[in-house]
């Protein structure tokens, strides 16, 4: 008990060195590392368990991470940014998840965007200059190294598309329809 509470004391120390700090759930264990770097987290936004956060800019070069609103970081998860990770609204990320946009061996290739309403399975690495775009599904322990068409699934090592996700296939398995770019989706059953 006295270990959780730490931990959890230890993470809101943390989270006060969030840029732009909105309401949002932080669970016990958040690991942030952060040097010429800003970061950045959106309302609603849930950070589950032992995630780790390592920002490592430069003086006049400075890296960022940005995650959007109502999204969820999975248990130990991983993000290394040295320039730029920028996570959309709605996107929900596995649990042990790696996103290096920094490997600290070579140079990044560019950027990392994970567009809104991504789902990102457990055990996925998703590599430097890849834009995952908006509705798609990168399946468990898939390695992405090249960008992600929208509304498509991919999968394996290296990630190829797998299907196109059409609405008829969202509503045929259950999904939700995505909503429309710019608008919040509305909650079941409400008017």
């Amino acid at each position: 008990m006295l270990r959780t509470l730490l931990g959890y004391l230890r993470s809101l120390l943390r989270a006060s060195a969030v840029e732009k700090w909105k309401p949002y759930e932080l669970d016990a264990g958040l690991t942030l590392y952060r040097q010429h770097g800003t970061l950045q987290i959106g309302e609603r936004t849930h950070l589950w368990p032992n995630v780790k956060i390592s920002i490592v800019g430069k003086p006049d070069q400075r890296a960022s991470v940005r995650i959007g609103r109502r999204s969820s970081i999975g248990d130990r998860t991983q993000i290394h940014a040295c320039h730029s990770v920028t996570i959309g609204d709605r996107v929900l990320i596995s649990w042990d998840v790696t996103i290096l946009e920094n490997n600290y061996h070579s140079n990044s290739r560019g950027p990392v965007v994970i567009e809104n309403d991504v789902w990102i399975g457990c055990h996925a690495i998703i590599l430097s200059g890849v834009t995952i775009g908006r509705g798609a599904v990168v399946g468990a322990g898939s390695v992405v190294t090249k960008s992600v068409p929208p509304n498509t699934i991919v999968g394996g090592n290296p990630a190829r598309v797998l299907r196109e996700m059409t609405p008829e296939y969202r509503a045929e398995c259950g999904m939700l329809a995505l909503p429309e770019e710019g608008r919040e989706p509305r909650a079941e059953g409400r008017g």
